[in-house]
């Protein structure tokens, strides 16, 4: 990708993640980049088009990520527990506004974007547990995409599900993410990856 045209994607991103999508201006995008609003204009005509390569950019560049090279060498008990550390530092970070413009503005680009999410985020966990399983850590015996699905299912609704089982204190502790992390591991693990676990979650 021209470095230009990322420097665009990757600042309306940071903008729009902070603010919303609607707050954000062509004005703010160029003015944080250091470039002119004709310049901006050159690559991206409409503010619809941008959003669009913006989360295009967004499923290629995960926040978190199991396939990544840093923990592609860490075995698959030590990834998820990453996975919980990232959890735990994102934890009441999240700000919502620009999921409520993709909503309300872009349906037709929230709903392809958010079925993108979703896949990616599946296929991630389900490299994670079909790892464990190579490894040992993990039994033979489950049924990867059910599990695989249960997480993914969790986490991207917990946040704004129409049944508040979670007050906003709860979602935003540590304890309920501590408690899922120990219960889905606990779950899934042969004795071996049990014996592992009980050494290095604490």
């Amino acid at each position: 990708m021209e470095k230009q045209k990322e420097n665009i994607i990757v600042a309306s991103w940071e903008l729009f993640l902070q603010h919303g999508i609607r707050r954000v201006t062509m004005d703010d995008i160029a003015m944080k980049i250091g470039i002119s609003k004709k310049t901006l204009y050159q690559y991206y005509s409409h503010k619809k088009d941008l959003v669009e390569e913006v989360l295009a950019w967004e499923i290629e560049h995960p926040l978190f990520s199991f396939q990544t090279k840093e923990l592609e060498i860490l075995n698959a008990i030590d990834q998820y527990l990453e996975f919980f550390q990232f959890i735990k530092q994102v934890i009441g970070k999240s700000n919502q506004c620009m999921e409520y413009d993709l909503k309300k503005y872009f349906p037709d680009i929230w709903e392809k974007f958010k079925e993108q999410k979703q896949k990616k985020f599946q296929q991630d966990i389900q490299y994670n547990i079909e790892k464990g399983i190579k490894e040992g850590f993990y039994r033979q015996e489950i049924n990867v995409e059910i599990i695989s699905k249960t997480l993914v299912l969790f986490y991207l609704n917990l946040p704004d599900s129409e049944y508040k089982i979670f007050s906003q204190d709860e979602m935003l502790g540590i304890q309920l993410h501590q408690e899922i992390t120990s219960y889905h591991l606990h779950g899934i693990c042969t004795n071996k990856g049990i014996a592992y676990l009980e050494n290095n979650f604490k």
